[in-house]
């Protein structure tokens, strides 16, 4: 009688068990999305594009061949239904002709990213050169952004 009674118990726990965490579930199902993605559609069938691309951005100054310099930022992403899966810098640097010199400094994603429909990154470099005896100097800073869609 009493096996009989430990085992009718056992059943009856495991039953509210199963019901509960079904219900847990059903709940989470119907939860809505995460605020922190931007997108007009946050189901799978949503209207935002979906792929992957590239986009970069660039500043140069100087005279070619002379006194030169071209800092860019490269960055690759893809994105699902216009949400962001996936972002990375992929090149980040400065190249310089003539009497000139440009060194690449930090480059990081300054918004948005994986998650969201959006984001942007910056770089930032520094340059010297001198055009008929007068030295020139400065800070470039790149931006890339990749807008919601």
């Amino acid at each position: 009688m009493r096996s009989e009674l430990r085992r009718a118990l056992f059943v009856a726990a495991a039953a509210a068990v199963l019901a509960l965490s079904s219900a847990a579930a059903s709940v989470a199902a119907v939860a809505p999305p995460s605020p922190t993605v931007i997108c007009s559609n946050c189901d799978s069938s949503g209207p935002g594009w979906t792929g992957c691309t590239q986009t970069t951005d660039s500043d140069s100054g100087g005279i070619r061949w002379l006194a030169y310099y071209r800092h860019y930022l490269v960055v690759n992403y893809c994105k699902r239904n216009g949400t962001i899966t996936s972002i990375d810098i992929a090149a980040h640097g400065c190249d310089f002709e003539g009497a000139a010199a440009c060194s690449a400094g930090s480059a990081w994603i300054t918004s948005g990213g994986v998650g969201w429909g959006f984001a942007s990154a910056t770089g930032h470099a520094v340059f010297v050169g001198a055009l008929a005896g007068v030295p020139f100097a400065g800070t470039s800073v790149v931006n890339v952004s990749i807008p919601v869609g």
